[in-house]
C-alpha cells in the first residue's frame, strides 16, 4: 500500500538538515503529547505543526440540500452541479451557502485551535519564543475542501482578533497548505500540485520566514520528484485549479465519446452568447428532433444524423452545467414542443 501524504511528509521533514522530530527529543517533565508540536527546523527558527484534513464534510452538504429539495424554487438539474449554482436559485441561497461554508470548514478551525496551543507550548517549554509558528495543512482526498475554500477560511482565521484587538491565534505565523487532489490548470498535460503559503499579519515581524518556507517548498518538490515553480497571487480562486480525478480523466488515451464532445464544447462554447431561455429552447428542439427515434413505431433517424443530435445534446447539457440552469422550465418546453 502506498504511503499516505501525512506519512510521506513526516519522512520528508525528518530527513532535512537541522530538523528535529520533537517526539524523539529528551523533553522536560510535563511536556505531554497533547501539547507538543511535530518538528523544529533550521536550528529551531521554525516550529512546525502538521494537520491532515481527513474528515469528509460532503455528507453535511448533501443533508443540507436534501432539506431544501421539496421547495418549489429548488432547481432540477442533470448530473452533478456546483453548490453555488444550485443555491443561486433559492432566495436565501447566500445565507445557506454561508452556513455550509462554516460547517464544511470546521476541521480547519479545529486544526488552528490545536496547532496554536501546541506551538505556543513548544515555545514555552523549549524556550524558543522567537521561533516561527508554521501550521502545515495536508489535503490528500477531500475535494469539497478546495483551494479557494481552504485559502479563504485560513485567511479569516489568521486575521481573527480578540476584543482587545490582538490576534486570536498568536502562535501561528503562517500556514502552508499542500494538496494532492487538485492540479493547477495549465496548457501542459501534466499535474502541477498546488502548495499554497498564506502569511498572517505577524509574518512581517519574522525576517527568516521567507527563507524557511522557500527551503521547505523547494525541498518538498524535490522529495516528490516534481517541478518547483512559484507565483505570488492576491486571491486564490477555484477557477485556477482542476480536480486531479478530472485531469486524469482528460488525459486518458481512451475516453468515452461524450467526454470528447464535452471537451470540444468547452473549447468552443457556441451557445454562450444565447440567453438562458434561448439555451433551454435549443435543448427542447433537440429533444423534439430525437424523440421519434425512441418512440414505439416512431420514424428511425439515420445513424449519422442521430450522432450529430447526440453531440448537440451533450453540448447543450454542458452549457446547462456551466450556467447552473434550472431544468424545470426545460421540462415544460419539451412537453409543449411534443404537443405541437
Amino acid at each position: 500500500m502506498a504511503a499516505s501524504l501525512n506519512e510521506r511528509f513526516k519522512v520528508f521533514v525528518s530527513q532535512l538538515p537541522f530538523a528535529e522530530v520533537i517526539d524523539d527529543l529528551d523533553l522536560p517533565p510535563g511536556f505531554d503529547g497533547s501539547k507538543r508540536a511535530d518538528f523544529l527546523v533550521e536550528n529551531r527558527k521554525a516550529i512546525i505543526e502538521l494537520k491532515s484534513l481527513e474528515a469528509d464534510p460532503e455528507p453535511k452538504i448533501n443533508n443540507e440540500l436534501e432539506s431544501h429539495q421539496s421547495r418549489e424554487e429548488y432547481p432540477l438539474f442533470y448530473g452533478e452541479m456546483e453548490l453555488s449554482k444550485v443555491l443561486k436559485h433559492l432566495p436565501d441561497g447566500d445565507e445557506i451557502q454561508k452556513k455550509l461554508f462554516y460547517k464544511i470548514s470546521r476541521s480547519i478551525e479545529q486544526s488552528f485551535r490545536e496547532a496554536n496551543r501546541q506551538i505556543q507550548s513548544t515555545k514555552d517549554i523549549l524556550n524558543c519564543p522567537n521561533s516561527i509558528g508554521l501550521l502545515v495543512l495536508l489535503n490528500e482526498k477531500i475535494s469539497v475542501l478546495s483551494p479557494e475554500v481552504i485559502a479563504y477560511r485560513v485567511s479569516q482565521l489568521l486575521t481573527r482578533t480578540d476584543t482587545d484587538g490582538s490576534l486570536h491565534y498568536k502562535s501561528i505565523t503562517s500556514v502552508w497548505v499542500i494538496f494532492e487532489n487538485f492540479s493547477l490548470k495549465s496548457n501542459v498535460q501534466t499535474k502541477l500540485l498546488p502548495s499554497i503559503v498564506i502569511d498572517g499579519p505577524s509574518a512581517e515581524e519574522w525576517p527568516d520566514l521567507g527563507s524557511v518556507v522557500e527551503m521547505l517548498q523547494r525541498g518538498w518538490a524535490r522529495f516528490n520528484g516534481l517541478p518547483y515553480a512559484t507565483s505570488k497571487i492576491g486571491r486564490v480562486s477555484d477557477s485556477q485549479f482542476v480536480r486531479l480525478s478530472e485531469l486524469e480523466k482528460q488525459n486518458q488515451k481512451s475516453i468515452h465519446r461524450h467526454e470528447v464532445w464535452r471537451k470540444q464544447y468547452r473549447d468552443n462554447p457556441y451557445l454562450k452568447a444565447l440567453s438562458d431561455d434561448a439555451v433551454l429552447s435549443h435543448g427542447a428542439r433537440l429533444v423534439s428532433f430525437m424523440a421519434p427515434n425512441f418512440l414505439k413505431g416512431g420514424t428511425r433517424i439515420p445513424f449519422d444524423q442521430m450522432v450529430q443530435f447526440m453531440e448537440g445534446w451533450t453540448h447543450f447539457l454542458e452549457e446547462v452545467r456551466i450556467r447552473g440552469l434550472d431544468l424545470k422550465k426545460f421540462q415544460k418546453m419539451v412537453v409543449f414542443n411534443q404537443k405541437l
